[in-house]
């Protein structure tokens, strides 16, 4: 008896407090809705390896959105009592208190474990976000060059701005449509078809604007826009069947979670799971069997009350301990779950103390006023972290803020997102030596550059390189960025038969590409992942062969190995970012040299030099007996992340490469 009334209390309060953040007709199956949502992209995101397809919340987030917002206003449009500023008031103290929360404690947290560079990344990705702009931002960094998703505290406010995007254009269509008498239900499926078109063209293409780009990603939000219009002018249609609609929305949901995944062309057609899925658990109504029972539940629905703020929290939760520990890596279990739950206490504080006070029934003209002027101050913080001028706790720290293609990307006017082209040191039409490789190679062009420079003997050179383009003809990978660099390196093979080119220097990430990486070999219809033994093989005679035929035609063939590569060489670990003592990173640190390394090594020496090239060895300047040095004799790192050396090392003591460019 006692658990059926503290049951029944248990969901009174629920409904209560939902109610009261709501109009009269509030429905908490909707909320229940919003906790799937919710769980599934902090599922995906705490445990990617688990819940592959979790980011599907975020397209139910935007029908459901699309859903809510057009019933408001084709409602007081129709009665002619829709207001601008009254909608705009009331999306402000709905979005604005808990986002700033958020971004301060990003911001303070930000100052005291991040480096310098970092720090600055932060301070504009939170004016972006300031702006509900971080999904354009995001838009024009993406690439190869990157940083690492786990590295941006904001990344996952890129929804919030399309979704604000959406506020902002769509009332103005509406009362447009309404105006000059065009029907609405005409203007809602024109728009969706548009920008399901565009995403398609954006898949096609392989852009990341599939993603990040508002045209192509509002016709989520317009099934949304659709469904809220058919309930209003044609609600027939969806009164048949409602229990069939509500356990079909629940299973297409499901199988979009299951199915889908980060090697899957997302959104596209792939999206229509999650939003027809979430669109049926709408219209299926308050009572169908799935919503009652199990959307309608009060932990759904307190999950669904507290959805804003938890997605807020979640991210920068998860990714300020990737920080601290390796942005390369999946976090351990139980860190992962500590996160959560931090999230959860942090998303509940903000629910009762932040967002309630500023959603309440009362509408005052000075919380909106005030919300506004916080943001804009939020947003001059933002520009100031951003700036030369700020200084993090830890700015006396001497951290890398170039990368591999810094050297490239600042002398090339034309440089390609992905790294992939052909670039020249000196004169290309009097180049003679030919470089052909990935990121291995760019590493070294800034002291290439130095030592042609400096010797007037040295030659001119041609980079024929792009990031993860494996030099061995015949090996290609499923990831979609790397499609250009089949083409560029079938080129560079047939630049380096002509007479310009006397010496063909070929170097790649090998340990990557042989020992973890997802790169196979084809021939004769079949295809050898490249970490397997007979992948090597076949790899490496392939690389043989093509050496072989350019010597035989006279010219000096060299092979770079691969310089070391280990987690351990990311020096941003917690013990240096949470400490309080450390001034700097300590000298002739050392890691344990990779024995799979070691041996990768030495099976392309024997494999190779037989053929006539010459093997250069990088793992000798910073490895001797059995260990690798992390830091050099005054503290400064080697290594800029896991993989590449720290391009201010490379220029000063990359000598082992000289000989390339020199008589």
């Amino acid at each position: 008896m006692f658990m059926n009334w503290a049951s029944s209390w248990s969901l009174k309060r629920t409904l209560d407090v939902g109610g009261s953040l709501h109009n009269t007709h509030y429905r908490p199956d909707i909320d229940g809705i919003r906790a799937i949502a919710v769980l599934s992209v902090v599922l995906c995101h705490a445990a990617p390896d688990l819940v592959r397809g979790g980011f599907v919340g975020v397209d139910i987030f935007f029908v459901i959105s699309g859903y809510l917002i057009s019933n408001i206003i084709i409602q007081k449009i129709s009665v002619r009592k829709f207001s601008i500023l009254n909608f705009y008031n009331r999306r402000i103290r709905r979005i604005f208190p808990a986002l700033m929360v958020v971004m301060l404690f990003l911001m303070l947290a930000g100052w005291f474990c991040l480096f310098r560079s970092e720090f600055s990344s932060l301070g504009q990705h939170i004016m972006a976000s300031s702006l509900f702009s971080e999904n354009v931002l995001l838009w024009s960094e993406a690439g190869y060059f990157d940083a690492a998703s786990t590295t941006k505290p904001t990344l996952h406010l890129w929804s919030l701005a399309i979704e604000e995007q959406f506020y902002l254009l769509w009332p103005a269509i509406l009362l447009i449509s309404k105006k000059f008498r065009v029907n609405t239900g005409l203007v809602i499926i024109f728009l969706l078809i548009a920008s399901f078109s565009i995403n398609l063209k954006d898949i096609q293409s392989g852009s990341s604007s599939a993603y990040y780009s508002p045209f192509g990603r509002s016709w989520e939000l317009m099934v949304g826009s659709l469904l809220s219009y058919i309930e209003k002018v044609y609600p027939k249609i969806l009164s048949y069947q409602k229990t069939l609609q509500s356990v079909a929305g629940a299973v297409m949901i499901t199988a979009a979670i299951i199915l889908t995944g980060p090697d899957r062309a997302f959104p596209g057609v792939w999206a229509i799971l999650p939003t027809v899925g979430t669109a049926l658990l709408i219209s299926a109504g308050a009572n169908a069997f799935f919503n009652r029972n199990v959307l309608s539940a009060p932990p759904m629905v307190w999950c669904g009350l507290i959805s804003y703020p938890l997605y807020l929290w979640h991210w920068p939760i998860l990714s300020s301990a990737h920080i601290c520990a390796d942005p390369s890596s999946t976090l351990p279990r139980v860190t992962a779950l500590a996160c959560v739950a931090a999230a959860f206490l942090a998303a509940g504080l903000t629910f009762w103390f932040v967002e309630k006070p500023f959603r309440g029934a009362v509408e005052t003209p000075g919380k909106t006023v005030f919300l506004v002027a916080a943001m804009v101050c939020v947003l001059g913080v933002g520009a100031w972290i951003s700036s030369p001028l700020s200084a993090p706790r830890l700015s006396h720290f001497d951290a890398p803020d170039k990368t591999e293609w810094s050297f490239l990307k600042a002398r090339t006017p034309s440089f390609d997102e992905d790294g992939v082209g052909l670039y020249s040191l000196g004169d290309p039409a009097r180049a003679s030596v030919l470089f052909i490789g990935d990121s291995r190679i760019a590493q070294y062009v800034a002291r290439l550059d130095r030592i042609r420079l400096g010797d007037p003997a040295a030659r001119d050179v041609t980079f024929a390189i792009g990031g993860g383009c494996i030099p061995i003809r015949g090996v290609t990978t499923p990831d979609r960025s790397r499609q250009k660099c089949w083409r560029l390196r079938d080129s560079a093979f047939e630049m380096a038969k002509s007479k310009q080119f006397s010496r063909i220097v070929i170097g790649g990430a090998w340990n990557w590409y042989f020992l973890h990486g997802d790169y196979s070999i084809s021939a004769h219809g079949k295809s050898t992942p490249l970490t397997s033994s007979e992948g090597r093989t076949r790899a490496l005679e392939a690389l043989r062969a093509d050496v072989r035929s350019l010597i035989a035609s006279g010219k000096q063939v060299i092979i770079l190995l691969d310089n070391p590569e280990s987690q351990q060489f990311y020096l941003g670990r917690a013990s240096i970012r949470l400490g309080f003592s450390l001034k700097n990173f300590a000298a002739n640190q050392t890691i344990p040299a990779d024995h799979q390394q070691i041996l990768l090594g030495e099976d392309m020496e024997t494999r190779l030099q037989p053929s006539g090239a010459t093997l250069i060895h990088p793992m000798t300047a910073v490895c001797a007996s059995n260990v690798c040095k992390v830091t050099d004799d005054t503290g400064k790192p080697i290594y800029k992340d896991t993989a590449h050396f720290n391009p201010d090392w490379a220029i000063n003591n990359a000598s082992f490469l000289d000989s390339t460019v020199l008589p």
